[in-house]
């Protein structure tokens, strides 16, 4: 799950509420922070919350840990709460979460 040598896209959805650099950031914390540190199931979630004015980026592993992620982008208050991304086994993708429950 989550190889980086995979295709991977962002939702049209996602790319109108979230500038281009944080969504790379996420896909940063996913193959240099995350993978091989915990268990990553098909979908992941993360929350985006402001700190200090810039976005960090919360995964909650759902058995021991929550990882904190900051990222050097402001904050928008425009931002989703909650970006997810699903492994179907063929491609990635990056989405808002209602679009991931539609």
């Amino acid at each position: 799950m989550f190889n980086q040598n995979a295709e991977r896209y962002a939702t049209f959805g996602l790319v109108a509420k979230l500038p281009s650099e944080v969504i790379d950031g996420i896909w940063g914390v996913i193959d240099e922070d995350l993978r091989g540190v915990v268990k990553l199931p098909r979908v992941l979630q993360f929350a985006l919350i402001a700190r200090h004015g810039q976005v960090t980026v919360v995964f909650d592993d759902h058995q021991d840990s929550i990882f904190e992620f900051d990222l050097p982008f402001d904050y928008q208050r425009s931002f989703p709460e909650t970006v997810a991304v699903l492994d179907d086994g063929q491609n990635q993708t990056m989405m808002l979460l209602a679009e991931l429950n539609a």
